[in-house]
């Protein structure tokens, strides 16, 4: 970044203390959050347990041969390696039913495809957040252990904490000023996000707010609000939370891993209402790539005024892309 800010001139040195100004402010209230993970962090492998899925996250080492799909006593399809069944951080098998064979296969084909030479977490997006939705139902069983659940962060009223944190500074809920960018990033701020912003305002109010009370998601509007934080109102959070509980672990797991990528909670919406069978409005129809140049609109015009910091600009937008993808194709194949 020292490299990259050495080229730019003194108008955008400004303008980019500005903004990153306005981005740790509104994200100090998480930082400072007590008994809560730094923002960002995908909580999805944190055992010290030797399975598969942790020995290649440490050792960053292919270790087999074959990877192959049975079918067990039990009529579930199990993924394989070498004949022994991949497990998930907390030792649980990755199975899946009949109806899921084909996000059984793509499991089978990201394993297959990594490469002999030194393997990348990311490398792994599908099976790291199945494994993570496998926990998550573990833990939260009836004989669910809770201190393995304690550990992975896998109790649901601390998971939907977490996450409700994000809707205080959603990426779709902050305009940069009307002047940045002559004007252009705001004007494509007001034309994607105003409707967003509607119809989940519209969805949540209908579906998840006690007598449907009407919800009014808080914005923060940097020609208005300048600095501060932004926090929603306990009828939004209490909507918000009846939303998350609406959800099952597995599209918990979906929603979470959205979040974390995005930093969006409007964004995790999105996407599972896109995936449900019944969607219950048009208005919230928007595409993976859609969602993700909503995730990513601030950071579109700075590279495009500016230009893109090579293996920093890039490999943010590929991973968001990468993981939202793999959010979509789970939440596709969802219980």
């Amino acid at each position: 970044m020292i490299s990259f800010a050495l080229k730019c001139n003194r108008s955008h040195l400004i303008a980019k203390s500005r903004l990153q100004i306005r981005s740790i402010s509104s994200i100090k209230p998480l930082l400072n959050s007590q008994n809560s993970s730094p923002l960002g962090v995908d909580r999805s492998i944190e055992s010290n347990v030797k399975y598969e899925t942790n020995r290649l996250a440490k050792n960053g080492k292919k270790f087999w041969n074959a990877v192959t799909l049975s079918v067990t006593h039990d009529k579930l399809i199990q993924l394989e390696l070498d004949g022994k069944a991949i497990k998930t951080p907390l030792g649980n098998k990755i199975v899946f039913d009949e109806n899921k064979k084909l996000l059984a296969l793509l499991l089978q084909k990201e394993w297959e495809t990594i490469p002999d030479s030194s393997v990348k977490q990311h490398a792994l997006p599908l099976t790291s957040l199945v494994s993570r939705c496998i926990d998550l139902e573990n833990t939260n069983g009836v004989n669910g252990d809770l201190e393995l659940r304690a550990k992975i962060g896998g109790d649901r009223d601390a998971i939907n904490k977490d996450l409700l944190r994000y809707l205080d500074t959603d990426t779709l809920l902050v305009f940069s000023p009307n002047a940045e960018y002559e004007g252009a990033l705001r004007t494509a701020q007001n034309d994607m996000y105003l409707p967003i912003i509607k119809a989940v305002e519209e969805y949540l109010t209908a579906n998840f707010s006690k007598d449907h009370k009407h919800i009014d998601l808080r914005v923060l509007d940097a020609d208005i609000h300048g600095l501060r934080g932004n926090i929603q109102n306990d009828t939004t959070k209490a909507a918000a939370t009846n939303y998350l509980n609406s959800l099952s672990l597995w599209n918990l797991a979906v929603f979470e891993k959205t979040v974390l990528s995005t930093k969006s909670f409007i964004c995790a919406i999105l996407l599972l209402e896109n995936k449900a069978q019944f969607n219950v409005s048009n208005n919230l129809k928007y595409s993976v790539d859609d969602i993700v140049r909503a995730s990513t609109l601030e950071t579109i015009y700075q590279t495009e005024r500016w230009g893109e910091v090579e293996d920093t600009h890039d490999i943010g937008k590929r991973n968001i892309k990468r993981n939202v993808n793999a959010a979509a194709l789970v939440a596709f194949n969802k219980k």
